[in-house]
């Protein structure tokens, strides 16, 4: 039984990664253009926290490869002042089996957002950019692992990030 689960998993996780890459384009990169910075807020599960991998680290990784690859990072209030409301928000959820754990991270940009058919409609929240990162692998392999893949994907919000505010980037209609 223990087995076919694994089995299970391990095919979800082989046919997932064709599916829920994420959602950095170069067409939605204009999303990001001009929102002047980002708020963090990381979330774990209870399996990733008791498997070793703590919110707290998760928040650190994030906080540290944005700032290294130069997006601000925003305070709360600053977030709340900022007419864009911009949080990225950072997922950390693990599947334990035993000695193997699979695992998946996902990063959405979430934003205010108003509808283009009638601007009179708006949302306080809209995730704008997104993208995952997946793994399966051994218990004594974890905290490496995520951390990793955590990097990675902060790096691929931070490279679009920059790209949508680098000065020669053009409007979104030269995209088309």
């Amino acid at each position: 039984m223990r087995l076919s689960k694994t089995v299970l998993l391990a095919l979800v996780l082989l046919i997932l990664p064709f599916s829920a890459q994420g959602q950095d384009e170069v067409w939605n990169h204009y999303s990001l253009e001009g929102v002047g910075g980002v708020f963090v807020q990381t979330s774990t599960n209870a399996a990733c926290e008791l498997a070793g991998v703590s919110n707290d680290e998760t928040q650190a990784i994030v906080e540290r490869t944005l700032l290294e690859s130069q997006v601000e990072l925003l305070t709360r209030q600053e977030m709340l002042r900022n007419p864009a409301l911009p949080e990225l928000r950072v997922s950390s959820q693990c599947l334990v089996n035993q000695e193997t754990i699979a695992y998946f991270v996902s990063v959405m940009m979430h934003q205010s957002i108003q509808m283009t058919r009638d601007s009179q409609i708006s949302l306080p929240e809209g995730v704008t950019w997104y993208s995952t990162g997946m793994g399966i692998g051994s218990v004594t392999d974890l905290q490496t692992s995520m951390a990793e893949t955590v990097q990675e994907e902060i790096e691929t919000f931070s490279a679009a990030y920059l790209e949508a505010n680098s000065e020669e980037t053009e409007g979104p209609s030269d995209n088309y």
